[in-house]
């Protein structure tokens, strides 16, 4: 008989020890469910071995959080042979379902890393283009080229919806890795303003060559972290005053700050005591993030798979600030490595991020699939935390 046992960290959240006892298997699965079995676009949570003496162990971590769907979990246990699979629903603990999030929905995508094999960053477009932008935060192309700008720009017109706005700042692979070679991405991140101006956005260019626009009461800003040559450093030395001076005169639910690369002490892959930032500006932005509150900070890069065991969103919630690494649109890398992992957790994804005062979703969504990302979900609620802090 399978039995499943949960040591919830923090009630609501998905964190905790979850324990199998499956007399007789080799491996089981972990699944949000309902009454009526797994929830059917939802991807597993855990594969785990058992042991000889029957029992297994997952711990959930990352400050992730269960479906409100979800009122069950399913474990499917497998026999050595691979013959038989057992099953168990085990209800939740009863919990005030969480609301949705009904405000502004953003697509958000990074590292699409276009050559000449357009099927990946198309899919991506179109998937990301249901909600009231798209943002993505670099290495939209993989050279630099004028001829994957071009062939980018055939996907913006074909595959995103007319009256979808694209906003997009650089990723390293943007720009040719001679450092006298052109400069194509910031032609067509002006296509990209002047686009997403006649859909009635109000955009502000800084002549530092950082940007915002405002959806609603969201606030999107742009920091173009990355220079000829494929080198991450900011492009002038005026988009972080700016953006200090920006955030103070400018009222908004959130700010979503894009950048191409993580900050230091928020990157799923280094957190080692030693390790180096990505550009030399690092402690400056984080102390300027840290003066304001209601900020999402985005950033792609590390191709990190939103399936990593410590995650990929971390959050201050004292000065309700958000840190997010959105996996990649390209294949990903799970780091550390589990021993049991299926295919699907290294796919290329895409996020939905849903907005609203005081209140944030992070949905992660696989692009082969279409299922959402157990392991990248994520809920932020200001009146939650007062009600558990």
């Amino acid at each position: 008989m399978i039995r499943l046992q949960v040591e919830w960290e923090r009630s609501g959240g998905a964190d905790g020890l979850y324990t199998v006892r499956a007399p007789g298997a080799l491996t089981a699965g972990l699944w949000w469910a309902d009454g009526a079995g797994p929830l059917p676009d939802w991807t597993a949570f855990a594969f785990l071995p058992i042991d000889p003496s029957g029992r297994g162990a997952f711990r959930y971590t990352g400050g992730r959080a269960a479906p409100r769907e979800a009122t069950h979990i399913l474990v499917r246990a497998l026999t050595p042979d691979m013959a038989t699979a057992e099953e168990a629903l085990v209800p939740l603990p009863s919990r005030r379902p969480a609301p949705p999030v009904e405000g502004v929905r953003l697509g958000f995508v990074t590292d699409l890393h276009l050559s000449d094999k357009p099927w990946q960053a198309g899919r991506a477009l179109a998937v990301a283009g249901a909600g009231n932008a798209v943002l993505c935060a670099g290495d939209m192309v993989n050279d630099g080229s004028p001829e994957q700008f071009e062939l980018l720009w055939q996907l913006i017109e074909s595959r995103l919806p007319p009256d979808t706005p694209l906003l997009a700042v650089a990723g390293n692979h943007d720009f040719p890795i001679r450092p006298d070679a052109g400069e194509d991405f910031y032609a067509l991140q002006a296509r990209l303003l002047d686009r997403a101006e006649r859909l009635g956005l109000a955009v502000e260019r800084d002549e530092s060559g950082a940007w915002a626009a405002g959806l609603g009461d969201v606030d999107v800003i742009g920091l173009n972290a990355a220079i000829p040559g494929r080198k991450l450093a900011f492009r002038r030395e005026g988009q972080l005053p700016w953006l200090d001076e920006h955030l103070t005169d400018t009222p908004a639910a959130w700010h979503v700050v894009l950048c191409h690369a993580p900050l230091l002490a928020h990157n799923p892959q280094r957190r080692r005591a030693g390790d180096m930032p990505y550009f030399s500006r690092d402690g400056q932005l984080q102390e300027i993030l840290e003066a304001h509150r209601n900020i999402l900070f985005l950033s792609g890069h590390t191709h990190i798979s939103m399936n990593c065991p410590a995650g990929c969103v971390e959050t201050d919630r004292e000065r309700s600030i958000l840190y997010v690494n959105g996996g990649s649109v390209r294949a990903t890398a799970l780091k550390p490595e589990e021993p049991l992992r299926p295919k699907e957790w290294t796919d290329g994804n895409m996020l939905w991020l849903d907005l609203a005062p005081g209140r944030a979703e992070i949905t992660a969504v696989s692009l082969a699939s279409g299922k959402r990302i157990a392991r990248g979900y994520y809920r932020f609620d200001e009146e939650e935390d007062r009600r558990f802090s």
